[in-house]
């Protein structure tokens, strides 16, 4: 038995408990990891997974067992990449992980250049508003919002933005002939249409802010959605206002498609005035070289500009 591959197999299955998901990452039959879980427990002499028709979960022992090995195969890897690279050659995979709007408009151009410097990297890249593990998820870098730090993860500061309510001008006008105003305050917020973005964690909610504090706005949303590209265009479309972090609206802010709309007070969501947004990266991969000169172009192209 290759109980290396047995042990990767068994941690796959144990973290999206189930035997196909784990089989698609490793492009091989269910058939196959499911065989390998089953000789490396006869070895073991104690069951690691409870089977169900759709769901493998860990036993009690089998989590036991899962923290342990992790770290142990976590290193391995590691060394295997380390050591697989001849030096000053700069090839292989990186797998990235950004939020939507940041990874299409942001980050994809720069990627971009970055295969062009080094034509031997392959780019597999996800965005996602989920919340990404790096010691568990095939991610190897992660762009978010927030220094979510786990065990051994580095987290460096890249950029920060203000977020922008932002409409049509033609809707902008309508608006402001029919409150009679040109800043528009809480009530008519409540009254407008509004375009609500919804995230894994639910619906985000507008805010205005009250001197130190702030105030909830119960807004009528004329659309709910995830999806940025949906939302920019709905917005563009002239179906309703928008608050939105500037790297999803900064295009069309420079083109004139978009203006931002005067308030009365600051409005933004999440009770923030801005958000920061970190390059998340695992310490150990740092030495592969692939990941660390990665790592450092996105930091030297999108790192430390002032906050917009």
């Amino acid at each position: 038995m290759d109980k290396i591959r047995a042990l990767q197999y068994f941690k796959r299955a144990a973290e999206l408990n189930s035997f196909s998901l784990a089989a698609k990452e490793f492009d091989v039959p269910p058939s196959s990891v499911s065989r390998r879980v089953k000789d490396l427990e006869q070895v073991l002499g104690f069951e690691l997974l409870k089977r169900s028709t759709r769901h493998v979960s860990t036993t009690e022992l089998g989590q036991v067992y899962y923290q342990m090995i992790t770290e142990v195969l976590q290193k391995l890897n590691e060394a295997d990449e380390l050591v697989s690279h001849r030096m000053g050659v700069i090839e292989g995979k990186i797998r990235i992980s950004a939020l939507p709007g940041y990874g299409a408009r942001v980050l994809a151009p720069v990627l971009r250049r970055f295969r062009q410097q080094y034509p031997g990297i392959t780019l597999e890249l996800n965005y996602s508003d989920q919340v990404v593990l790096l010691g568990q998820d095939a991610v190897d870098i992660a762009i978010r919002v927030g220094a979510v730090v786990e065990e051994r993860v580095i987290a460096r500061h890249l950029t920060r933005s203000s977020f922008k309510l932002v409409a049509t001008p033609e809707l902008l006008a309508q608006l402001q002939a029919t409150y009679g105003k040109e800043k528009l305050g809480f009530e008519e917020l409540k009254t407008c249409p509004c375009i609500q973005i919804r995230s894994p964690r639910g619906l985000i909610d507008w805010w205005q802010q009250e001197d130190d504090d702030w105030q909830k706005i119960p807004i009528s949303p004329v659309l709910t959605c995830n999806d940025s590209e949906t939302i920019l265009d709905a917005v563009l479309a002239g179906e309703g206002l928008l608050i939105s972090a500037l790297w999803e609206v900064q295009e069309a802010l420079a083109s004139g498609e978009l203006v931002e709309v005067p308030t009365e007070k600051p409005v933004s969501y999440g009770k923030i005035p801005e958000v920061d947004l970190f390059i998340l990266y695992q310490q150990g991969k740092y030495q592969i070289p692939k990941i660390k000169h990665c790592v450092d172009f996105l930091i030297r192209h999108l790192g430390d500009k002032p906050p917009v």
